[in-house]
């Protein structure tokens, strides 16, 4: 199941320094890329449906969450929307840019291909921007990653509608994944869609902008 897909410029707010971000095949603070994806996953499947920007186009605070040095953000997948969050000084802070995720239960089926295929399937034809303080991130359309399969806690109340559970799964996707930002004011610009001529039920189209405190 798909959570997330040139568009949008954004204008600088605060610092203009490079941007660095980390890519598939490191591993950010001991951990691999692709186990980061599925921490990030696990996150966000725990957050209650009407807590969620995929279910709630009214928040403007965005969720936040943490694991070790890494923040997790999240958005909504249509239309424009603009979020304020703070950020720990010192965090990386990971961010989907188009990611779909798969259950055993989904797939009707515990084989990783039969799984790899559902999560992956609703990311083709998608087409992104990302920018951090109106400077844009280069190499992300070359840094699709696919993790491992993986342990999934389902709560009974998310945003997916799943059945509730403990699951193997598995993600593919693509992220930011922004190395730690000086403290002070920040903005990070999303625009994605997908328009699959195929199954249309994938489709969405989203640019969103977050204005980061980092303290």
């Amino acid at each position: 199941m798909i959570l997330v897909p040139s568009v949008g410029t954004f204008a600088a707010y605060g610092a203009s320094s490079s941007p660095s971000t980390f890519l598939k095949g490191s591993t950010p603070y001991g951990v691999p890329y692709e186990d980061w994806m599925t921490e990030w996953w696990q996150w966000n499947i725990q957050i209650p449906k009407g807590q969620h920007p995929v279910a709630n186009s009214n928040l403007v605070k965005c969720p936040v969450g943490e694991s070790g040095n890494v923040s997790f953000l999240t958005h909504n997948l249509q239309g424009k929307e603009e979020y304020s969050c703070t950020i720990p000084a010192g965090n990386a802070i990971m961010i989907p840019i188009g990611t779909g995720e798969c259950t055993s239960d989904e797939a009707k089926s515990s084989k990783p291909a039969d799984m790899i295929k559902c999560a992956t399937e609703g990311d083709k034809y998608l087409t992104f921007d990302a920018t951090v303080d109106g400077v844009r991130l280069n190499g992300l359309d070359q840094n699709y990653a696919i993790s491992k399969i993986f342990n999934m806690t389902v709560p009974d109340d998310n945003l997916l509608d799943l059945r509730s559970g403990k699951w193997d799964a598995v993600t593919g996707g693509y992220f930011a994944f922004v190395k730690p930002l000086p403290a002070g004011n920040h903005t990070v610009g999303l625009s994605a869609r997908v328009t699959n001529p195929i199954d249309p039920t994938y489709n969405f189209n989203y640019d969103t902008l977050y204005r980061l405190k980092v303290e």
